[in-house]
């Protein structure tokens, strides 16, 4: 069976299914867990909202799907973005384990996060988002790392990857990211979209090959435990 999608035409209706639904998801698979998420602007919302919300928190280990490799005081760090939004408030008390080390490069931090991530509870959730270019995660299709980070087989859980140069990645080049076989193991996964153009651009996606862009690898490896969270209108 393959993904669900259901579209939203209000973002704080979006945002109240999407807090609704990653509770029952970290409800049900219980006891010691960890959630994976991405950043951008697109979630943002949806982590203020649900670090709020009273949860076993110290129960659930948050990581990072990717992360731009800079400092956290950086305005593209995304841990401080998880900082900044889902910690502020009861999530405060959430384990976080982070993917930026002081390696100059993340390929030379591989072995490093690779071994924390393999020491991380299994995943009860992942939160992906999907750019204008179809990438997700840091699975960028121009990337040298591409076809390995993005394998179901890939030797390690975290890969890193050098981005090409263009208006989505920007100065941000150098990244570490979860490859196919750790993000597979996930018992569930939501996917962010806002905006119409960005909803057509998935389902176009979903309509070829699967294989031929970074978030149709990713919907392929999920299966029926992709979720599609879709708002079309009223941003």
């Amino acid at each position: 069976m393959s993904h669900t999608l259901t579209r939203f035409d209000c973002d704080a209706v979006m945002t109240d299914a999407l807090v609704a639904a990653a509770c029952a998801a970290l409800q049900t698979q219980g006891g010691q867990q960890s959630l994976l998420l991405s950043g951008g602007s697109s979630p943002r919302q949806f982590y203020d909202a649900l670090g709020a919300t009273p949860l076993a928190w110290s129960n659930i280990n948050l990581a990072l799907v990717d992360e731009r490799w800079v400092d956290a005081d950086d305005d593209g760090s995304n841990t401080t973005l998880i900082k900044t939004t889902l910690c502020s408030g009861e999530a405060a008390h959430a384990p976080f384990t982070p993917m930026k080390t002081p390696h100059a490069t993340p390929h030379e931090a591989e072995a490093r996060v690779a071994a924390s991530y393999d020491a991380l509870p299994p995943i009860g959730l992942s939160i992906l988002g999907m750019g204008p270019d179809t990438h997700t995660a840091s699975w960028f299709s121009g990337a040298p790392e591409y076809d390995a980070v993005s394998a179901g087989d890939a030797a390690l859980s975290v890969a890193g990857v050098t981005a090409p140069a263009s208006e989505v990645t920007g100065r941000y080049l150098q990244r570490m990211s979860v490859t196919g076989r750790f993000l597979a193991t996930s018992a569930q996964c939501f996917l962010i979209l806002k905006g119409a153009d960005r909803v057509a651009l998935f389902e176009e996606s979903m309509a070829h090959d699967l294989s031929a862009s970074p978030i149709g690898r990713a919907a392929a490896l999920l299966g029926e435990r992709l979720q599609v969270f879709a708002l079309t209108e009223g941003q």
